[in-house]
């Protein structure tokens, strides 16, 4: 059995934090500003890390946890965000959700084996660990995002 990484557990309890604490930053007029037409507003990034949480890693997760070696589908994130993104949702709703989605896979990787395993479509085996660590990355990455749009938006010039 391999422990779970209590520095990487950490890690994906602070981020709940990390981004809330972005997010309510943000004024209420920038969520839906797009520093580019081909790059995501806030609001699309916010709803695609709730997304990706709740339709790949806490299923996932969950699957690894309780299943023995279980079949992970490959997911179009891509298309499922184009589909399901509704400009119209509160953004502290999805803030809410994804907050939600993380404790529920912090709660299972707190005492679980990290060595267990999934096989996934398209990349093989999974380990837990892997996908613990995958999480966090996924989130840092469109935090950044967020971030930048945050930025950008604050420098704007303003006619």
């Amino acid at each position: 059995m391999t422990q779970p990484d209590p520095y990487l557990l950490r890690v994906l309890r602070a981020q709940s934090h990390q981004l809330s604490h972005e997010i309510n930053r943000l004024p209420a007029e920038s969520v839906l500003w797009r520093l580019t037409a081909e790059e995501w507003s806030v609001h699309e990034c916010l709803s695609h890390v709730r997304d990706v949480e709740r339709q790949i890693f806490l299923p996932r997760l969950t699957r690894v946890v309780k299943e023995d070696n279980p079949t992970l589908a490959w997911f179009d994130e891509q298309a499922y965000h184009r589909d399901h993104w509704n400009s119209a949702e509160p953004i502290q709703n999805i803030l809410a959700d994804f907050v939600a989605d993380r404790a529920a896979e912090v709660a299972l990787l707190e005492t679980a084996d990290w060595s267990r395993t999934g096989r996934h479509e398209t990349r093989g085996p999974l380990s837990l660990a892997w996908l613990a660590d995958y999480a966090a990355g996924h989130l840092w990455e469109h935090l950044s995002q967020i971030i930048r749009v945050r930025l950008n938006y604050a420098l704007r010039p303003v006619s």
